[in-house]
């Protein structure tokens, strides 16, 4: 064998010893326009992730494993350096999965692209995207002896006639519960993985929402659970960096603050010796060297699942400081504390599900009119539910932090196969609610229920007022957002006429959304996530908004959680339907500032009816607590 033949059979020839870890730690080269770091990859910086990247390597014999993290801790890197190892090393199809296509083309865009450019041996295995037929483009990504498909989770068709053999999964507490009609959209990638058996590797990352219902909490609970030990530099003590405890072994993150509140420096407190180190030895007792290492919780699972916070992120990244700092300013904000839970400590956030004392509830009711928007609230949205004698509605105001206020609550009787309670509810959709301000608003989105009743009826109001009126459908399952990021189509029967797809219908993750609601009306402070309601609502309106219970259910020998009615839930399901409506209107993205003096400076009485108009308007409260006439709305 001549020695050229020889050199280009080394040159395909993955090294079965050579790791992700020694491969980025020599080829790879961060890009100026994607990181703060340019330059060499170095791994000591990050030492937590070299076990991991080590796991990825076709030398290990892992096939699959999990990390729940906080943000911004180097995961996703660690899966861009198994890409550019596959590319150079060990060639085979892989797909490279994040929770929506336009994340994967920006992924693809602003990470991989320039980091391809920027290390020539890549360079020149990936064929420039400007050369007719090279295979390289945004989404999918050839060479010699393999292929990276990117794509979103939320993208059905990908799934199918594919064959994967490195999978990594970005992010997926972002991924809808269902995709297409199809199923969870990560079993679906790991089906595409089944023809390479042992020789896969599929890599899941992301961080975790809400506790019970976080997809890489499953994931991490079905794992070995390991967690990073560093040592204590004094007394040599072993111990995963925590925020804190208490009793006679008080450890973790401490802080001191001054007279302002404000915090000035920030420690760690040793389980072992209870002395204090500085942050300035966080480097040396991370390193590998040191002795620090992963230990699980669970030896002996079939597969491994990591956990780790920001308080080992390196120095120049987030500081113990900067930390503590967050989360003086998160207590006492339950949305606030969420995102410091989720994205600074890596752990999901465990909402209140318990079913809440509907006497509480209306015992806080304040004095502000019907039909008429508070100070805050900003953006107006409604929910139906369909019921086979009547529509119950409510409409909800909502503001900064996702506080809310109820503007309406009715029954509009009438058989929803007439057209004579669509037009009640039109009048409730038309009209437009004076702000206190004087600004006059209107409803933004109606999100109407098709289940069970009159479903072609709700079809057809919602498309003839599309987009401003979507049909949904509830979907059980933990994990499902409150509302699917894309629509189905569905078939429309309309004046004798077959419409093929002439609607489009949303999944609303109703699990999700009233984890979400129960533990905001335990909250008892008004703030970001507070419900307000307004002083004449009946009992039976929080009977119904507090209908539910959180249970667990045994199912061939698995615990699932279960929402259960205790008795009529109809104001929940409005409230459900209405919150769903507004996270489709765009509620967490809204530039609040903008519109708040846009409220302020509007006046008059602009379009629309006003409350004093001949319409009828239905029962606020529900069942008989009629507290309106024909004449005005409770003025």
């Amino acid at each position: 064998m001549t020695p050229i033949l020889q050199a280009a059979i080394n040159g395909i020839t993955p090294d079965q010893d050579f790791t992700v870890t020694q491969w980025a730690d020599t080829y790879r080269m961060l890009p100026k326009v994607a990181s703060n770091e340019a330059g060499e990859y170095r791994s000591h910086r990050t030492p937590y992730l070299v076990e991991i990247m080590d796991a990825l390597s076709v030398s290990s014999p892992v096939r699959e494993l999990c990390v729940m993290k906080a943000a911004r801790l180097g995961f996703t890197e660690a899966g861009n350096n198994l890409f550019f190892y596959v590319v150079d090393m060990a060639q085979g199809p892989m797909l490279m999965m994040l929770p929506t296509g336009v994340l994967a083309a920006a992924h693809s865009k602003q990470i991989i692209a320039p980091s391809i450019l920027a290390m020539d041996r890549i360079a020149g295995k990936i064929v420039d995207s400007r050369v007719r037929g090279s295979g390289n483009t945004i989404m999918s990504k050839e060479f010699p002896g393999g292929i990276l498909y990117l794509s979103g989770a939320n993208s059905g068709a990908f799934f199918r006639n594919k064959t994967i053999r490195y999978l990594f999964l970005d992010e997926v507490d972002g991924y809808p519960a269902d995709v297409g009609g199809e199923g969870d959209p990560v079993e679906l990638a790991k089906k595409r993985t089944t023809t390479y058996s042992n020789r896969k590797k599929i890599y899941i990352v992301s961080t975790p929402t809400i506790k019970g219902f976080s997809r890489i909490e499953r994931e991490f609970e079905a794992s070995d659970q390991r967690y990073y030990f560093v040592p204590c530099p004094r007394c040599g003590k072993m111990q995963k960096l925590e925020w804190g405890g208490g009793g006679k072994n008080d450890y973790g993150i401490k802080f001191k603050r001054n007279r302002m509140d404000v915090v000035e420096s920030a420690w760690y407190e040793c389980i072992g010796c209870n002395r204090k180190i500085a942050e300035r030895y966080k480097t040396e007792i991370m390193a590998i060297k040191s002795g620090a290492r992963w230990r699980p919780k669970k030896p002996g699972m079939p597969r491994r699942g990591y956990q780790i916070s920001a308080l080992y992120s390196p120095l120049g990244w987030a500081s113990w400081k900067d930390i503590a700092t967050e989360f003086i300013e998160a207590k006492g904000n339950r949305e606030k504390l969420k995102v410091w839970n989720n994205a600074t400590m890596g752990l999901p956030f465990e909402e209140k599900g318990s079913q809440p004392a509907w006497a509480a509830l209306k015992a806080r009711a304040e004095p502000y009119e019907v039909m008429t928007v508070p100070g805050n609230g900003i953006l107006l949205t409604a929910g139906v539910d369909t019921q086979d004698n009547r529509l119950i509605v409510s409409v909800y105001a909502w503001g900064k932090g996702e506080e809310s206020w109820l503007v309406y609550h009715g029954e509009l009787y009438g058989d929803p196969a007439q057209d004579a309670v669509w037009n009640q509810l039109d009048f409730i959709l038309d009209r437009s609610y004076r702000h206190v301000d004087g600004a006059d608003l209107r409803i933004q989105t109606m999100a109407i229920d098709t289940a069970g009743h009159r479903t072609h009826s709700v079809y057809n109001y919602c498309r003839q007022r599309t987009p401003r009126v979507i049909a949904i459908q509830g979907a059980k399952r933990p994990g499902r957002p409150v509302i699917s990021s894309s629509p189905s189509l569905q078939d429309v029967d309309y004046a004798g006429e077959k419409i093929a797809q002439g609607v489009q219908l949303w999944t609303v993750g109703t699990d999700t959304a009233k984890a979400v609601i129960y533990g905001r009306l335990n909250l008892v402070e008004p703030g970001p996530g507070y419900l307000h309601f307004p002083i004449g609502l009946g009992d039976d309106f929080y009977m119904q908004l507090t209908a539910e219970k959180l249970t667990t259910e045994f199912r061939k020998g698995f615990p699932h959680t279960v929402w259960v009615a205790t008795r009529d839930n109809h104001a929940l399901d409005t409230c459900v339907y209405a919150f769903a409506a507004a996270s489709r209107a765009g509620l967490s993205m809204l530039e609040y500032e903008q519109i708040e003096k846009l409220i302020k400076t509007q006046g008059g009485e602009g379009p629309g009816p006003r409350p004093d108009d001949d319409k009828p308007t239905g029962f606020i409260g529900g069942g008989s607590n009629f507290l309106g006439t024909r004449k005005g709305f409770l003025r």
